[in-house]
């Protein structure tokens, strides 16, 4: 016997339109309404009049309703037909309304670009190029997620973000596009100690920026006691200049500091900055226009 409790409910079907109607025949009609003339109206639409008449004839098939009355020699709505016209005469707008939106998107003037960026690149690296793509193209909507790289990774890979400047890597589904390479040096207030006995403040444990420093401190014998982590340089540069901590960062931002003297001579690490998007993503102007200012960018500092 069946089992009545495992027996699946059965899914209506869905209900499809049962209109079909093409927006060349609708254009048809809303030139009608527009002209004094079928004869008039098939000279503005480049068809002939009996192509005209044979067309909306067709239409009044599909639809089951008179679209039209004879007035004496002329032809004039019911109140059918004044119905379809003007719902014609929206759809027809709408159809150019889509048309020039997807007109604007091709050409990379319109809709929303999702980006997102590593402190660095929002802090120092890329604020100009920012800057310039609003000025550029102001009927663009940006949105900035400002995460780690391996958040903004799984956001891109999961279609949260349309691309993302970040540490370079191998990412599967990705693609990477190299921007450039920060240097990354060893500041200090007083850097007369034994490295490995003071503190030290760093990026965050399990970053990729984490993982390229202590590499490169691993490779001067150095084993960092870690007092303090963060994201964010500039919060490492203030660490550094009121004597709490050594700190790795970038030459752009410890060189701005009086106050930070350079450890060593030579930098611990180099840092790829990478714009990433997805393998599969669809040619895109507003990324092209972005790459193009985040290179100009960074060549100006």
């Amino acid at each position: 016997m069946e089992d009545r409790d495992n027996r699946k409910a059965a899914v209506p079907p869905v209900a499809l339109p049962r209109l079909d109607v093409g927006t060349r025949t609708l254009g048809y009609l809303r030139e009608v309404a527009r002209q004094p003339t079928f004869t008039e109206a098939a000279q503005v639409l480049g068809v002939s009049q009996p192509a005209l008449s044979q067309s909306l004839a067709n239409l009044e098939r599909r639809l089951g309703v008179a679209l039209f009355e004879q007035d004496g020699r002329r032809r004039r709505f019911t109140q059918a037909g004044e119905l379809v016209s003007e719902f014609a005469a929206e759809v027809i707008g709408r159809t150019g309304e889509l048309q020039a939106r997807l007109d604007a998107h091709r050409a990379g003037s319109a809709g929303l670009l999702r980006v997102g960026l590593i402190d660095a690149a929002t802090l120092y690296l890329l604020p100009a190029a920012l800057a310039s793509f609003c000025a550029s193209r102001p009927e663009v909507r940006l949105l900035v997620v400002v995460e780690a790289t391996d958040a903004l990774c799984d956001r891109l890979a999961g279609f949260d973000l349309d691309l993302a400047f970040c540490v370079g890597h191998n990412r599967p589904g990705l693609m990477a596009t190299h921007i450039c390479t920060e240097t990354l040096h060893v500041y200090a207030k007083q850097p007369t100690e034994d490295p490995c006995s003071v503190d030290w403040a760093l990026y965050p444990t399990g970053s990729r920026t984490r993982a390229l420093i202590e590499a490169g401190l691993d490779d001067r014998g150095i084993a960092p006691m870690v007092a303090m982590e963060s994201r964010n340089p500039d919060v490492l540069r203030q660490m550094a200049e009121v004597g709490l901590a050594w700190t790795v960062l970038p030459e752009a931002v410890g060189s701005r500091s009086e106050g930070l003297v350079e450890v060593f001579p030579e930098p611990v690490a180099a840092r790829p900055l990478v714009l990433m998007r997805r393998d599969a993503a669809p040619p895109d102007p507003r990324a092209h226009a972005m790459e193009s200012l985040a290179r100009a960018a960074v060549a100006e500092l």
